[in-house]
């Protein structure tokens, strides 16, 4: 079983799942309390989170075969003019994760409606660089970064089989009722 979350998971609620879950894939989405509190109206999320993904790595170590059999993958959305928060997540992952959980770094941010109040753009060329760079300056080099696709917009339309542009995904299964 895979445990899709935000990262704000309580520890008595993750004790429930222990013998549950066998993939975590939970969300590091800032370790400033500021913007959370701006953005999320939830400005422990950054204390919670990495409670959370701390309690995940006890719980499962990674293992492979042809996949993913167990362990932790930690997610990050690169926000446009907010790369202190990457550098935070990152410098937090690599102390903490690396050796023990793999990293999912995108850059699929897509401004809309009240979301558009963050950043209100796409990922420039050049963030997508420094954020590469951050990476070499961790070490960080277990798990996924997504490449840049100028001006895409990454938002499903789930009344299509594929919901994403066929740029952007290939299915490789659909749900038909």
């Amino acid at each position: 079983m895979l445990w899709n979350s935000s990262g704000y998971d309580g520890i008595e609620s993750l004790k429930i799942l222990k013998d549950v879950v066998d993939v975590y894939l939970p969300d590091l989405k800032t370790l400033d309390p500021n913007f959370a509190e701006k953005f999320f109206k939830a400005a422990n999320y950054p204390e919670q989170a990495e409670a959370a993904i701390l309690k995940m790595m006890e719980y499962r170590e990674l293992r492979f075969d042809e996949t993913m059999l167990s362990g932790v993958m930690v997610r990050h959305l690169v926000i446009p003019g907010f790369l202190e928060n990457t550098r935070q997540v990152l410098a937090w992952f690599a102390e903490h994760c690396k050796g023990r959980a793999l990293l999912s770094l995108m850059t699929q941010y897509t401004p809309v409606g009240t979301d558009a109040a963050i950043s209100g753009r796409y990922i420039s060329e050049d963030e997508y660089e420094a954020v590469l760079s951050m990476l070499d300056e961790f070490g960080i080099d277990d798990g996924f970064c997504q490449e840049l696709v100028k001006g895409s917009d990454w938002l499903p339309d789930f009344t299509r089989a594929n919901p994403f542009s066929s740029e952007l995904s290939v299915p490789v299964w659909h749900y038909k009722p």
